[in-house]
């Protein structure tokens, strides 16, 4: 397990600006989950919050690309 977590940091130290953009875009795409409604309050509160997260990041290295 810790070799296989070494080698996903290390893999993911190189990823550029876009790539990590595109990344977060798709993690965005699948927070989306149809049936959520099916989900609790906490837990539906638990993926809006991620989900505002990810797209703070993914609009702040749009705008560092942009530099």
């Amino acid at each position: 397990m810790r070799r296989t977590m070494a080698a996903n940091t290390s893999a993911s130290s190189g990823l550029s600006l876009l790539q990590c953009g595109e990344l977060l875009h798709y993690a965005i795409d699948r927070l989306s989950i149809e049936g959520a409604d099916s989900l609790s309050p906490h837990d539906r509160a638990r993926l809006a919050s991620a989900a505002a997260i990810l797209k703070q990041i993914h609009e702040a290295l749009e705008e560092h690309a942009a530099r």
